[in-house]
């Protein structure tokens, strides 16, 4: 183990009050008593279920009448199934659509473009710039479409006198105007990223129309299919143990799982190094796992099926402890850098040491690459980073206090830095310049940290054995977070709480993230639920701190620990265990 002071330290979808009747329903092309069929009482009218005629159904009152019934008749028109689509608007008194949208609709899908232009004055619009862009998008569709069957000139005069006028989005406009230039449809299509009418132009315009004129009168696309959707990731999103691809879902009942979804079981015991193991990590593709040891060695795994491992290269290049370790984003190489005061990067395919770099006085605590495989970030405790490429050449050095952890955003914009004071600095990249406004704070010391996948969230480990969740906002354009200020947005907190004596590093996995993953100074591996905070499991396995842990970001259903017990274990879900 080492000292902190050194290293560590939509709504959801009711159900309807609608009877529905035992019958099939038929497609056009039907012709017996099939899908689409009304049962009748022995003449020509269809018998009708008297349906509750209240402005709003569903338990909670929620669901709007009206609005429901054009979602099924929509749903119904989308299956094909268009006799019955129209029986429940005779039914009902209620079109899916307006008579303006349809003959909007035909015009667009005819390519009367002067028509569709001329009938977007019937449609609602949330203002006149949605106006002007509807508008747009319709002419940009028949300008195209003249471009490609040659009609230079008529391309031209819409170019110039319909839709240059409108003054909207001009960085398109002059691509439209570039498209001039262009051999042929097919190269039209290329350069523009245009199908044609006969792959689906027409009704990739009505989709983005959609987007502009008011769902009141031009419903988005197959909107119940939507809404159901969003009802089935919120339930996927409220089940605690949620941890595999591809679920089984039913409409017919909501979803649950149990703790079988999650790894609780030790698969394979790691016993290759002969001292306490400091950090471990899974290679961003899944295939590797590297650890690195206070026995001065480091130790690069290859991942087998059904969540074991099999050692591939010891890297001994170190004189000293090695503290921490870092896969490039291309996970062709490997830095790994600890008390001796070196870095060293290695290839994970040979094991061969690429390079050596001494350019710290002191224990080099944390590396961090950037997005090109190329260059990489190292912070000491000497009180500086450092900006260096794998050849050895440093292009930048920041003044720091004891660096203990880095992280570098995907896009390579941003450095986040974690030192002894008690705050995460953040700075731009490709200035140099610190984002204080970005900066964010704690009330006791951080030891380590780990931002998520999608850059949104960063996971600090506290002194006191505490795990705080913030929340990052949109970096890329530093954009702060809605919640910047306001302290975490969880924390998690196992059977200890008072000061930890080292440093553990915890992070996020399983699907989409959703789990907080953390050694502890307890023995135990604990596992949270990211979202709720609830703590799902105490896993014991270990027989000393468990001070690093990873979870594979390919296979959900793996990750692994490293302990001051010189071990490592694999750990993956029950079935798993018995299977071996």
């Amino acid at each position: 183990m080492q000292p902190v002071r050194s290293r560590k330290c939509s709504r959801d979808l009711s159900s309807a009050d609608v009877a529905v009747s035992r019958k099939r329903l038929k497609t056009d092309d039907s012709s017996d008593m099939e899908n689409g069929d009304v049962y009748t009482n022995g003449n020509c009218s269809p018998v009708v279920t008297q349906v509750s005629q209240s402005e709003f159904l569903g338990n909670k009152g929620m669901i709007n009448r009206k609005e429901y019934i054009r979602l099924l008749e929509q749903a119904l028109y989308g299956l094909g199934f268009r006799n019955a689509a129209k029986d429940l608007e005779v039914a009902s008194g209620i079109d899916c659509e307006p008579a303006e949208v349809r003959a909007f609709r035909h015009a667009v899908t005819e390519g009367s473009w002067d028509r569709a232009v001329k009938l977007l004055g019937d449609l609602t619009f949330s203002g006149e710039v949605a106006h002007k862009k509807a508008k747009f998008l319709v002419l940009t569709e028949k300008y195209l479409e003249a471009l490609a069957k040659g009609n230079t000139t008529k391309a031209v005069k819409c170019l110039r006198m319909e839709l240059a006028p409108l003054q909207v989005d001009t960085v398109q406009l002059h691509k439209l105007a570039n498209a001039v230039m262009c051999q042929d449809e097919e190269d039209l299509q290329k350069v523009m990223g245009w199908v044609g009418p006969e792959n689906g132009s027409r009704q990739n315009l009505l989709n983005h129309l959609q987007e502009v004129v008011s769902p009141d009168m031009m419903i988005p696309e197959a909107r119940l299919q939507s809404l159901v959707e969003q009802a089935l990731d919120r339930q996927l999103e409220r089940c605690l143990f949620h941890n595999v691809r591809k679920p089984m879902v039913s409409l017919l009942c909501d979803y649950q799982c149990g703790r079988e979804q999650i790894p609780s079981v030790v698969c394979q015991v790691l016993t290759d190094h002969t001292d306490e193991v400091w950090h471990v990590a899974f290679s961003h593709n899944g295939t590797m796992l590297a650890s690195a040891s206070k026995d001065h060695t480091a130790i690069i795994y290859q991942v087998q099926q059904q969540q074991h491992v099999v050692k591939q290269f010891t890297l001994t290049a170190h004189s000293a402890s090695i503290a921490y370790l870092a896969w490039s984003p291309d996970d062709t190489m490997l830095a790994t850098c600890g008390s001796d005061n070196v870095l060293c990067v290695w290839s994970s395919s040979t094991g061969e040491c690429l390079q050596q770099m001494s350019h710290h006085s002191k224990e080099v605590s944390s590396v961090a690459w950037l997005p090109d495989s190329k260059r990489l970030v190292t912070g000491s405790h000497d009180k500086f980073m450092m900006l260096a490429d794998i050849q050895g050449h440093v292009q930048r050095t920041w003044k720091a206090s004891h660096v203990h952890d880095l992280a570098i955003s995907k896009d390579g914009r941003l450095l986040f830095c974690v030192t002894s004071e008690k705050k995460v600095r953040i700075y731009n990249l490709e200035t140099g310049i610190e984002l204080t406004g970005l900066a964010i704070e704690e009330k006791c010391s951080i030891t380590s940290m780990f931002i998520s996948q999608d850059q949104r969230h960063l996971l600090l480990n506290l002194a006191q054995q505490r795990i705080h969740l913030h929340e990052l906002g949109d970096p890329s354009t530093n954009t702060p977070s809605p919640n910047a200020g306001m302290g975490p947005v969880q924390k998690y907190m196992g059977s200890q709480e008072q000061k930890g004596r080292f440093v553990v590093r915890s992070c996020l996995g399983g699907i989409n993230q959703a789990f907080v993953l953390s050694g502890s100074e307890d023995k135990k591996v604990h596992i949270w639920h990211r979202v709720s905070g609830d703590e799902l499991a105490a896993l014991e396995g270990h027989t000393q701190t468990v001070n690093s842990v990873s979870w594979n970001p390919v296979d959900h259903q793996m990750f692994a620990s490293a302990s001051d017990d010189k071990t490592i274990n694999i750990w993956g879900p029950a079935a798993a265990a018995k299977d071996d």
